[in-house]
């Protein structure tokens, strides 16, 4: 989870995308594919392809490869705008925000920081995604996070319906899912995102999610 490009991308014609938001969204997208695995709601495959993509672009060397169909992340765009606007709930989409999603964000982007100050827990990391596949499934992702993430600190603990997270196939994705949430949250304070900013700068960070759903939902 080294190298991610630099923001001068978000400059050509062709992409005008805030990377910023876009991270904090792919963060909140994967919480909430966290929370729709385990209690059985609809989820999309190309939701879930956009946040598992990113799992393995630690050397990316563009914004472009980390996110290259940006419209995927419309959901975690809106659920962010939701989430920090106080709205549990958006009459327009009929999508909610759970506490539990809200839950995920902050445990996620706790193991994030603890990463960042564990240069050896960084290198295992680093070492056991280069290892991995060219198509990685979701049983290889969650090895990496059960060996490399989960021993940071306090598991994730992911409530749903008991049958489904028995499930070892499910209970696969859902690591999966987590792993990618620790990339995205990463990625947000690399390019300057904080959960002081999310207190301090809270319109701000709500305006520019607000100007990326446009643009999202313009091209």
């Amino acid at each position: 989870m080294n190298g991610d490009g630099t923001q001068g991308d978000a400059t050509r014609t062709e992409d005008l995308t805030d990377y910023t938001s876009l991270a904090l969204a792919g963060l909140v997208q994967a919480a909430q594919l966290v929370h729709a695995r385990a209690n059985g709601l609809p989820a999309t495959a190309p939701e879930i392809a956009a946040v598992k993509r990113a799992i393995t672009t630690q050397n990316a060397g563009t914004m472009l490869e980390v996110f290259p169909v940006v419209q995927d992340f419309r959901l975690g765009v809106r659920i962010a705008i939701n989430a920090i606007s106080g709205k549990m709930s958006n009459v327009s989409t009929g999508e909610a925000t759970a506490p539990e999603v809200l839950r995920y964000c902050l445990q996620l982007a706790a193991l994030a920081r603890r990463l960042a100050r564990n240069s050896e827990a960084l290198s295992q990391v680093s070492a056991a995604l280069d290892q991995l596949p060219t198509e990685p499934d979701d049983a290889e992702y969650a090895s990496v996070y059960r060996q490399s993430i989960s021993p940071l600190g306090k598991p994730v603990r992911v409530t749903g319906i008991p049958e489904l997270l028995r499930q070892a196939a499910v209970a696969d994705e859902i690591r999966s899912l987590l792993l990618a949430g620790v990339r995205f949250a990463w990625l947000w304070h690399q390019l300057g995102g904080s959960r002081l900013q999310l207190v301090l700068r809270r319109g701000a960070v709500l305006s520019a999610l607000k100007t990326l759903n446009k643009t999202l939902n313009d091209h």
